[in-house]
């Protein structure tokens, strides 16, 4: 029998004329790469926008490989995600969560715990109506959580900036190279103590979410160990600008 499951879909790359490179996060082995024949009777009868940054699809795969590559055999939308799909800011987002997942997650090997996360927050970023804005800042927080590099933002005191190598918050004083600004740390902290439903409530300019998020970035490159680039993020922020 076939093996099926579900996949997020974060990156998909033209192969010459015969095909798609659909890079993932499944819920089976974590990150993936497939091969999907754009030349499939099964495949032509599928919706190809469907493989959009965030959306998620059950796939069945076929029992031939591309070389060392799995081949979709076929697949159908798991969630219907119409405001993502249809939504300027939303879509934006999209693309820099799957481009930020896709760039931070190496790993092949089954976590369901970051699964479950990434596809519930795909439903909150359908779903959420106010605060769209402050959503991927927001996300950035629990991403970190995820993947081990959780941000210590319980305690933050008049003047105290988030320190990148500690991941807590430090006096002015102590102040190095690897300290977010002022605004960035409050922005953090704020986010941090806010529940999803309340981020409406939190007010930031674009810019300051712009350069919150360049400082989680250079937050998770330190933690990670290699340099994370985000190409589109200066399209979100163009978009929330």
């Amino acid at each position: 029998m076939p093996e099926s499951f579900q996949l997020i879909v974060l990156h998909t790359i033209k192969h010459k004329e015969s095909g798609i490179i659909v890079q993932g996060y499944s819920n089976r082995a974590g990150r993936e790469t497939f091969f999907l024949r754009g030349g499939s009777k099964k495949i032509r009868g599928s919706n190809l926008s469907q493989l959009h940054p965030l959306s998620v699809i059950d796939v069945t795969l076929s029992s031939f490989k591309l070389s060392e590559i799995p081949i979709i055999k076929e697949f159908s939308p798991a969630l219907r995600v119409n405001a993502i799909r249809g939504d300027l800011f939303k879509s934006a987002i999209a693309l820099f969560i799957s481009e930020l997942v896709y760039k931070t997650i190496k790993e092949q090997e089954q976590n369901n715990d970051l699964y479950s996360f990434l596809v519930n927050s795909i439903k909150i970023l359908e779903e959420i109506k106010f605060g769209t804005a402050n959503f991927h800042p927001y996300f950035m927080i629990g991403f970190c959580r995820q993947i081990g590099y959780s941000p210590e933002t319980t305690i933050q005191g008049d003047g105290m900036l988030f320190d990148i190598p500690s991941a807590k918050y430090i006096s002015t004083t102590e102040r190095g190279e690897y300290c977010f600004g002022p605004d960035e740390s409050s922005l953090l902290y704020r986010l941090s103590a806010t529940p999803l439903q309340e981020i409406a409530s939190i007010k930031s300019t674009g810019n300051q979410r712009y350069m919150l998020i360049k400082e989680m970035i250079r937050y998770i490159s330190f933690h990670t160990g290699f340099d994370v680039k985000i190409e589109s993020l200066e399209v979100l922020h163009e978009v929330f600008e």
